[in-house]
């Protein structure tokens, strides 16, 4: 009994240990949200339970859809996914698990970008292959707008709004420049040129300040009541996506050469850690709690992408998601 005993322990540790390589178990206590993931060459928009690790679905875009955002509403109903493909906003129902509508933005646009305003009035998009960008009325879902944003077919990198929902800063990484779209007026008002090919960006709503990244790998301070640029901290190998904590207090910054996150004391300018990921971090997204974040990394040939699961508070990767097929962006909501 006792010989019987310990072979039955040892089928148990090997299970473990292959489950823990191959991603599906989670460390322990993390809550079961819903992570909604790009999948850039299948086309897939890839549902996965985070408390098990466990793929529980998958919507298809369409063949060469090729997904690279997706950006959940403010009431979490439903999503809205940028197919670069398709030179489209396709909305996902997320109970149905169906898409409701697809707008078309234009041939040979790219959107990449997209950013909500903070009442989810309006979604901003900016195209990769176009000098305008498009906003939707997420009431109606018709484009109600089409700025220019660039003096040729240079496209955008990131889209931040003001925290009254005024303004937009919208980066153009080719042209080295931000243009500040007035939202009533739906038309640029102003531009910021000179910068270093930035790319994206984000806004504090408490301090005021913008925080964008460009391949000179760091991170510059735009305050916003002057549109002048105060400070910069420099991060790792070509950062290319921040998302700011819950509390506003710290940035975390994507570095995709350097396999890595930097994450940014915003009050004291300074990194406190930078966190190892997988390969190729492109972007990322808080849990509802702000208690964790979910880092997508693009990866290496099919079933090479994963998701690094970082808590916030101790700032340390906690758990990962394998086998995923050229991730871009994640949307997390609480699971239903």
């Amino acid at each position: 009994m006792q010989r019987l005993s310990g072979i039955k322990r040892y089928i148990l540790y090997t299970i473990l240990f292959c489950l823990l390589q191959t991603g599906l178990v989670f460390a322990k206590g993390i809550p079961a949200y819903r992570l909604y993931v790009t999948e850039f060459i299948s086309g897939d928009l890839v549902i996965i339970d985070s408390a098990g690790y466990k793929e529980i679905g998958r919507i298809n875009m369409g063949a060469s859809a090729n997904p690279v955002e997706v950006v959940s509403s403010l009431d979490k109903r439903v999503l809205y996914v940028a197919n670069r493909g398709f030179d489209e906003v396709a909305i996902v129902d997320i109970k149905s698990r169906n898409i409701k509508l697809r707008i078309k933005l234009g041939m040979g646009t790219h959107p990449h970008s997209m950013r909500l305003s903070p009442d989810g009035r309006y979604l901003v998009v900016g195209h990769n292959q176009d000098e305008y960008a498009s906003i939707i009325d997420t009431a109606s879902n018709k484009i109600i707008g089409t700025p220019h944003i660039a003096d040729r077919r240079s496209g955008t990198s990131g889209v931040a709004i003001t925290p009254d929902g005024g303004f937009a800063y919208i980066t153009a990484m080719y042209q080295n420049e931000i243009s500040i779209i007035d939202l009533k007026r739906m038309e640029r008002v102003s531009v910021i040129k000179d910068l270093l090919h930035c790319a994206a960006i984000v806004i504090e709503p408490r301090s005021g300040m913008a925080y964008f990244s460009s391949n000179s790998n760091r991170v510059s301070i735009l305050d916003i009541k002057t549109n002048k640029i105060v400070g910069h901290v420099m991060v790792g190998d070509m950062p290319n996506y921040i998302t700011l904590s819950m509390d506003g207090s710290v940035a975390f910054v994507t570095n995709y050469w350097s396999h890595s996150v930097s994450v940014i004391d915003l009050k004291a300018r300074r990194i406190l850690k930078e966190i190892k990921t997988g390969q190729e971090p492109v972007s990322s997204a808080l849990s509802p709690d702000g208690r964790l974040l979910f880092v997508v990394n693009y990866g290496s040939g099919y079933k090479g992408g994963s998701i690094s699961i970082i808590d916030v508070k101790v700032l340390k990767k906690i758990g990962g998601i394998k086998s995923l097929s050229y991730p871009r962006a994640v949307a997390v909501v609480p699971a239903a």
